[in-house]
């Protein structure tokens, strides 16, 4: 769950309506956000799901076509800039957005706002500034035609946000605050990006901007930059801040970068079925009472007919990826309260199943040994799965067309989902000992769909005096516990060390094995 603060007054004069604690709270909750009071304070959690609303000016937004003062998505205006951007083809962050807003008030509401919805964004669309990074600047400390070109980190120095001096690029990810948090994000690599004027660094994106840039109270012009590796997150990212930023104050102007204009807030286009939305949420609802509730989501209804309704989504509304997206939406707009409970034609008692119930006997197991929980995402990819664990690709479950090749394949073994976690955790604090309890998919030609869920379990122990005997004693101790009679022989295994790796045998058949990972690995 994300969570904001805001004040009510702060609401209110961006709703530009009077409304009591209990009706700002009602239309809240029916957005799916939950509310907590300290005097005028309010705690706002949200669901991750909608990172358009994870400031003040996103959830006034939301509130407006909800509560019926506003009707539909807003409509956005752009002049141009006559700002223009050149990328010369940087690879460690290839992807970027950009954007002005001029004649800014730059009220503390707004700078507080601001501050928050970078660092919500950062954490959810940004994957932890992996996927994508924002940078605000104040445009007129800026100069000349912009380049977001890589650079030799040894060479070139400024002075980054809250320093007094100049820095080479490598200082600041040893000695500056946020270039110790995020240096994992580039130290490995031997050029680094960042974005330059006539004056010099503007900034190193993701880690820092330059103090010369830096914004404050006297700023009247806001440039807006968005960095990253996934397409889709940083122009996300971009829509949200810009689109947010003027629900206040300023007008939005676009930047060329090479042949194309920033932002794009082109709406998306999608077509509902009635029949479908009915079947989906069990209603019996018309094309007329669909698209109000559409509209009060703050789509834009195009067309109804023949059954289909045409809608135009906000281009910050990155949560809508497919028609179930907007069929939620057409229920939270009828409204949650309106909808009957009714019993289930086959009422029964559930519970938990066996599978379930000895999983987590072995959860709280892995919990008592001082191993710490991770859940990964079941798909993976080849790479992951096979060649970084020395290993032949075999037969699997593969992903038709799939949208990222980050996902192309469904896990077959846990040990490479933790490994990589342990990679992306490697400027946390050691020791480090983590488990994984989950699913794998496996081919199987006797199954329905010819393949099946495997419940496997996965721990990892990483410090710079980790050895077999310590995980053998973890495996020893899980296995002792669940009462199981076994024996342990030594195997070679392409992922781990020669001689360092064991065997487990259950009743003669092997069913797991532990070692100490391979260097190459």
């Amino acid at each position: 769950m994300v969570v904001i603060n805001f004040t009510k007054g702060d609401l209110l004069g961006l709703l530009k309506k009077e409304m009591s604690n209990e009706e700002i709270e009602e239309a809240l909750f029916l957005l799916k956000c939950e509310t907590e009071w300290e005097g005028e304070n309010i705690e706002c959690e949200l669901n991750p799901d909608r990172p358009d609303m994870y400031s003040v000016e996103g959830c006034a937004r939301a509130m407006k076509t909800f509560i019926g003062t506003e009707k539909g998505m807003p409509k956005y205006t752009m002049s141009d800039s006559g700002l223009t951007m050149r990328n010369e083809d940087v690879n460690v962050r290839p992807i970027i957005g950009c954007a002005v807003i001029s004649d800014v008030e730059l009220s503390d509401e707004l700078v507080k706002s601001l501050m928050q919805l970078q660092e919500k964004l950062h954490g959810g669309l940004g994957r932890n500034r992996k996927k994508s990074a924002i940078g605000v600047h104040d445009l007129d400390r800026m100069k000349g035609k912009l380049i977001y070109r890589e650079v030799d980190p040894e060479k070139v120095k400024f002075v980054p946000l809250g320093e007094t001096k100049e820095m080479f690029l490598k200082e600041v990810l040893e000695q500056h605050p946020k270039g110790i948090e995020y240096k994992h994000l580039l130290e490995n690599e031997a050029t680094w990006p960042v974005i330059l004027d006539d004056y010099g660094v503007v900034s190193l994106p993701p880690i820092i901007n330059s103090e010369r840039t830096r914004v404050s109270e006297k700023t009247q012009n806001l440039f807006v930059e968005v960095t990253g590796t996934d397409e889709k997150a940083v122009m996300h990212s971009l829509n949200i801040v810009v689109t947010n930023i003027i629900e206040r104050t300023g007008e939005l102007k676009s930047v060329k970068i090479d042949r194309k204009k920033y932002p794009i807030l082109e709406p998306q286009q999608w077509s509902l079925e009635v029949s479908e939305t009915n079947r989906v949420l069990g209603f019996d609802l018309d094309e007329n009472k669909i698209a109000e509730a559409l509209e009060r989501m703050g789509h834009t209804v195009l067309k109804q007919k023949g059954g289909k309704i045409n809608v135009s989504v906000a281009p910050y509304r990155s949560d809508i990826m497919h028609e179930i997206d907007l069929i939620e939406d057409v229920a939270i707009g009828f409204g949650y309260n309106n909808i009957e409970p009714i019993f289930p034609k086959s009422p029964s008692i559930g519970g938990i199943s066996e599978k379930e119930d000895y999983t987590e006997k072995i959860r709280e197991l892995m919990v008592g040994l001082g191993m710490q929980e991770y859940v990964g995402f079941i798909l993976s990819n080849s790479e992951d799965m096979f060649d970084k664990m020395q290993l032949n690709k075999k037969d699997i479950v593969e992903i038709v067309n799939p949208v990222t090749t980050e996902y192309t394949i469904c896990r077959t073994w846990l040990t490479p989902i933790v490994l990589k976690m342990l990679v992306t955790n490697k400027h946390r604090i050691y020791p480090q000992r983590v488990f994984e309890i989950g699913d794998v998919v496996l081919l199987d030609e006797e199954a329905e769909v010819r393949a099946k869920n495997v419940r496997k379990l996965c721990g990892a122990i990483s410090h710079d005096k980790a050895n077999l005997t310590e995980i053998k004693s973890i495996v020893e101790s899980v296995l002792q516990n669940i009462g199981v009679q076994y024996e342990i022989k030594p195997i070679n295994h392409n992922s781990f060390i020669d001689s360092r790796c064991g065997e487990i045998l259950v009743n003669g058949e092997s069913v797991g094995f532990f070692g100490e990972i391979h260097p190459q690995v």
